[in-house]
């Protein structure tokens, strides 16, 4: 399945080589129209697009940054013309219209003082991973770096490796547009870039710190729900965080935490496995993390990401290590072990000392193991934010086929690591570090309901129930839940979205809200689509067409007795990662080699 954004109705590319030259309102190769230089639209898509048997050297860089596509474009497909082979990217930073969006240095004067600190962080952040890839001259050419709102996108990579200062010096010719708090705040840093004994670590850090006192002037305010079925299979192995029995389970004390968590997993495994693998570990994260935040909330001093990451990081591997140890104890063997993929979102308040007391800053971390996913959704825009571990990926990004190759593999989606079907060691968890600036929706979700493009597909007439209060955040929950249900229904499905709006929006109420979902439908006799759910799978304002006949809902199995097995494992283990507080310098390891595929019992 492809990662990229999915356009319904029209499929942009970027074209670069020798023969891109081709004038607007030209066809190529009777499949692509020109709609601009450089601008091609794919008149043929979703069919796949031609490339080369073998992966040509302008195709493999972006095939290794491919773990980086928040930033960096894919590979879509090559063709070659008379004038020179073309090169042709996708998910670069075209709009829904064909247009690109504005560079870094057309966009700066107009942006507020957070995104262009913001938008600095993510450049330097991006920084040793391109230079590894000898690409790191391309965040040192302004025509290369576009923004989408708050995220940097580079139009193409360039080859090079230039010293950290042609970076310095393209931001300091940016800051005369500064607001002079910005300016003055940035410009040391920069300057610190022409040594040439920089402690590049130190270096984000200060710049983390001007980042987190630009944020104080935003105020997040957030609201979590989520649910799970089974879809048309006689078992459920999908668990998530929150959910109607955890919150019947949660206490008062708990209610601080609830709305800065959110968790997704899909289990793997036969004869029950998969669902004891993903219900033990949302119930050992959601413990661990709850503690963290606890933790984190008496801090003096904000954490760096860095030190937050690892305390996530080691939360899962407790969490994996769980399951981990019950295959171990029941013998259970290769295909027989069982395991679950994560994504996990976690709020974290951090408090920032100032001269009149502490000021909180909201920032969102997410970590995911698998296929199952995390999306940004607003009013303009949907936002991938993970990357698949799947065998697909691995072939990408290792430069042994293109995409569209890598997709169709009969091995396509099988995963390369979930958590607890081996020792933590063997992990490796992607953990992300956002800092929210407007109102949407994150959503997180299994491939139940992400697989076919469905949220790409479908994520426009879905925001706007949300920010509009047409729908409260639980019915519109089981409207995603039921959309999975009518248009994919070949897996179990889990799906939880964190509500973030500023404060101090105005929000506009429609006189008639419509009645939430039931958490638990009866789907054994036919019902009426709500009127939220024909929204999202038809549109606001269409009316639905045939609906294929319901399915037979089935009952979900207890796992009281487990819980209670493993509760006091997890109480240590929580206590463990919270003395790992005060480890604030420890280093992140690099990541193992490519691991061999997950299999899965035959069904």
């Amino acid at each position: 399945m492809t990662q990229v954004d999915i356009y319904p109705f029209k499929k942009y590319v970027l074209a670069l080589g020798s023969g891109r030259d081709v004038p607007p309102g030209q066809s190529v190769n009777e499949r692509y129209w020109v709609l601009s230089p450089g601008v091609w639209q794919d008149t043929q898509a979703p069919e796949p697009p031609e490339n080369p048997d073998t992966v040509s050297a302008a195709a493999r860089p972006y095939l290794q940054a491919y773990p980086h596509q928040l930033h960096i474009p894919t590979v879509y497909g090559e063709c070659k013309l008379v004038d020179g082979p073309v090169l042709l990217l996708d998910n670069a930073p075209i709009d829904r219209h064909g247009r690109l969006f504005p560079t870094l240095g057309a966009a700066w004067a107009g942006a507020t003082p957070f995104r262009q600190v913001y938008w600095c962080w993510q450049l330097f952040s991006l920084w040793p991973h391109l230079f590894d890839l000898n690409m790191a001259a391309s965040l040192t050419a302004p025509e290369a770096i576009h923004v989408d709102g708050w995220r940097v996108r580079l139009s193409n990579l360039i080859p090079g490796q230039p010293p950290l200062q042609e970076l310095a010096n393209l931001i300091a010719n940016l800051l005369p547009k500064s607001v002079p708090t910005v300016a003055n705040s940035l410009q040391p840093i920069l300057d610190e870039c022409q040594d040439e004994q920089l402690n590049f670590d130190r270096l984000l850090e200060k710049l983390n710190r001007v980042l987190l006192s630009q944020a104080m002037e935003i105020s997040l305010m957030t609201e979590v729900a989520g649910s799970t079925s089974s879809g048309q299979l006689p078992q459920n192995e999908d668990a998530c965080y929150p959910s109607a029995v955890e919150l019947e389970r949660s206490s008062t004390a708990d209610l601080p935490s609830l709305p800065r968590i959110a968790i997704v997993c899909d289990g793997v495994g036969g004869h029950a496995g998969g669902e004891i693998a993903s219900q033990t570990v949302v119930r050992s994260l959601q413990l661990q993390l709850r503690g963290l935040l606890a933790e984190i909330a008496e801090q003096e001093e904000p954490l760096a990401p860095h030190v937050v990451m690892d305390q996530i990081e080691a939360a899962i591997r407790v969490a994996n290590n769980l399951v981990a140890s019950q295959n171990d104890s029941q013998g259970r063997t290769e295909r027989q072990r069982m395991g679950t993929t994560l994504v996990v979102a976690v709020m974290i308040p951090q408090r920032i000392p100032t001269p009149d007391g502490y000021e909180e800053v909201n920032e969102l971390y997410i970590a995911h193991v698998g296929d199952s996913r995390a999306y940004w959704i607003t009013a303009e825009a949907c936002h991938l934010l993970t990357v698949d571990d799947d065998v697909a990926g691995r072939e990408i990004t290792m430069g042994n086929s293109y995409p569209a190759a890598a997709h169709v593999r009969s091995d396509a989606g099988a995963l390369i690591q979930a958590l607890g079907t081996r020792e933590a060691n063997s992990l490796t968890p992607h953990i992300q570090r956002f800092i929210l600036d407007e109102t949407g929706v994150l959503l997180l979700c299994s491939d139940g309901l992400s697989d076919h493009q469905r949220v790409e597909t479908s994520w426009a007439n879905y925001i706007g129930l949300i920010i509009k209060n047409i729908v409260s955040l639980p019915a519109a929950v089981e409207s995603w839940v039921e959309l999975a249900n009518q248009k994919n229904g070949h897996d179990n499905i889990a799906v939880v979205l964190m509500s973030c709006r500023l404060t101090g929006q105005t929000v506009v109420v429609e006189e008639k809200t419509l009645p939430p979902l039931p958490t638990q439908p009866d789907m054994s006799q036919p019902t009426e689509l709500t009127a939220a759910s024909k929204a999202l799978l038809y549109g606001e304002s269409e009316e639905p067409a045939e609906i294929d006949g319901p399915t037979e809902a089935k009952p979900k199995r207890s796992l009281q007795a487990l819980v209670l097995a493993i509760l006091l494992l997890i109480a240590f283990s929580v206590a463990g990662v919270a003395g790992m507080l005060l480890w604030q310098n420890l280093q992140r390891t690099a990541p193992p080699e490519p691991q061999d595929t997950i299999t899965t019992p035959d069904s």
